[in-house]
């Protein structure tokens, strides 16, 4: 018996006498849910047009963020009647049938999946990405470019006074063309209402927030 364990126990080291490394840990896996109670996260756009600027601002964004060693997927969410123009007149037509049309498509919806990140996060430095997400806006889906800067922040002292949990803060930039996703403009509106949309995101997931 004794001579049988130690020629298993031979076979077992063998191959690390000969070289063989032993195979790697797996990529540790976390979920970042997206839904800061306290409302600070942010998505605000632009509208430069020849005769009218037009700014706009959402802090409800809802979603998560899986990220995988180098690969990253998500879905974020944010609600049309959240947005806000600081015209309220405006805001109605933004949400009436003839924009956004807020009654039968109430979310705008970003995906992404199995995005290839240049390197692991690193807790305190940011990393950046250039890649695309698909867009859901108006009943439209399209992919995009997106430029993301992803920050890791562990759990500490100083974190904990923002949100409990590891954290992950998201900003993103990108452009929407709204005729794209038949969002038209017609009449005055041409010279009231630019082409394209600029978009901002600053969105911060914990790995403690709830959905």
């Amino acid at each position: 018996m004794n001579a049988r364990v130690a020629l298993l126990g031979l076979v077992a080291v063998l191959p690390l006498a000969a070289g063989a490394q032993p195979a790697p840990a797996p990529a540790q896996k976390q979920t970042f849910t997206v839904n800061d109670p306290q409302t600070r996260d942010s998505v605000t756009f632009m509208l430069d047009a020849p005769l009218e600027v037009i700014n706009g601002l959402s802090n409800k964004v809802a979603g998560s963020i899986v990220v995988e060693g180098t690969k990253a997927s998500g879905k974020l969410s944010v609600p049309v009647s959240s947005i806000k123009t600081g015209n309220e007149s405006r805001d109605e037509h933004l949400q009436n049938e003839k924009w956004l049309d807020a009654a039968k498509y109430p979310d705008i919806i970003v995906e992404f999946k199995d995005v290839a990140l240049p390197a692991a996060l690193e807790p305190g430095k940011p990393l950046k990405v250039q890649t695309k997400a698909r867009f859901t806006i108006h009943g439209v889906t399209r992919e995009e470019p997106v430029e993301v800067t992803a920050t890791l922040l562990k759990e500490s002292a100083d974190t904990k006074k923002r949100a409990p949990g590891d954290l992950l803060r998201v900003r993103a930039k990108f452009q929407i063309p709204l005729e794209a996703y038949k969002i038209n403009r017609t009449g005055a509106l041409i010279l009231k209402v630019a082409e394209v949309a600029d978009v901002s995101v600053d969105a911060w997931g914990s790995t403690q927030f709830k959905l």
